[in-house]
């Protein structure tokens, strides 16, 4: 007898990623995972230029405030329980004590992805948690809490009909100042244990639903790219997880960039992203080579450059 303890499930590619795409990725923690294995393989990508951020609601904003270039000010700030000044807007990357600094930070960020977004291929939004916080003497939704006492926060799932309106909106603006811009919306397999695993569930199964209904309204260029689905029923198992149980580990990273490239690669995509494998591995190993060696790989390289730059 033959027991099958993982699946394969098929996924319709959409090749839309080739060997010169630029690319802006947005949302939670795996999104830097995928960011950064595109960095690896020679794409130029911005990554969360807000920093890391979860929820529907707090992402719509940040793409909002980037295309209207709504820079942010010193009042804009808050001071947290170390007294850091943070922004509730964005992630912990960006604090510290020096007001002025942070807010630099912040808007030098914000001003290099407004120039990314309109000059990119594809976007990736990945939506992380319907969970949110808001922030009761603000009544606003926050995108991090950053260690403010928690009777300021209240803590509330965001409906169906929230998240649609907030994407519908978001993709609007982003076509409006990019065209051709095509968006691949993912969800994030990282599993918000602290929410409790009832409520991590109802989370993920808020954020399916709502970007169903968005797909399913006939716009162009929008895709989905079935993360969570992959790390979920393909890779079934916690040897996949770090000790957290939480996070995905670098196998399962591996995996998916494996599928990713699978479905939305070109063929010459794939060849620039297997070519800077290559080069890396040998990068990452130089010192052992002989001068004749790493003479050639310096030409390696250089031919590289010269026909993807």
């Amino acid at each position: 007898m033959s027991i099958r303890f993982t699946i394969k499930f098929p996924i319709e590619p959409f090749k839309i990623i080739n060997e010169d795409s630029e690319m802006v990725l947005i949302g939670s923690c795996f999104t830097e995972h995928i960011g950064n294995k595109l960095n690896q393989a020679g794409f130029k990508t911005t990554i969360n230029p807000f920093g890391i951020l979860f929820n529907p609601l707090s992402i719509a904003n940040s793409i909002q405030r980037i295309l209207n270039l709504e820079v942010y000010k010193k009042e804009d700030l808050t001071q947290n329980q170390e007294e850091r000044f943070v922004s509730l807007d964005h992630h912990g990357r960006f604090s510290g004590h020096d007001a002025d600094k942070v807010i630099e930070e912040i808007n030098v960020s914000l001003l290099a992805a407004n120039h990314s977004i309109k000059t990119a291929d594809v976007m990736i939004i990945t939506l992380g948690s319907a969970w949110v916080y808001k922030h009761l003497e603000k009544n606003k939704i926050v995108a991090n809490c950053h260690k403010i006492a928690n009777h300021q926060f209240e803590k509330q799932l965001l409906s169906i009909d929230a998240i649609v309106t907030a994407l519908n909106q978001t993709i609007k603006a982003l076509k409006i100042q990019n065209q051709g811009l095509r968006i691949v919306f993912t969800i994030s397999p990282v599993k918000h244990l602290r929410d409790g695993v009832i409520e991590n569930q109802r989370s993920k199964a808020t954020l399916i639903l709502a970007l169903n209904e968005v797909l399913k309204s006939g716009e162009e260029n929008l895709y989905y790219f079935p993360v969570y689905e992959i790390v979920t029923d393909e890779l079934r198992d916690y040897r996949f997880f770090e000790t957290d149980h939480a996070h995905p580990n670098q196998l399962a990273i591996d995996y998916v960039w494996q599928r990713f490239t699978e479905t939305c690669f070109t063929e010459k995509a794939i060849e620039k992203a297997t070519e800077a494998e290559i080069l890396s591995k040998a990068l990452a190993h130089k010192t052992l080579h002989t001068e004749s060696a790493n003479e050639n790989l310096e030409q390696k390289i250089k031919r590289y450059l010269d026909r993807y730059k």
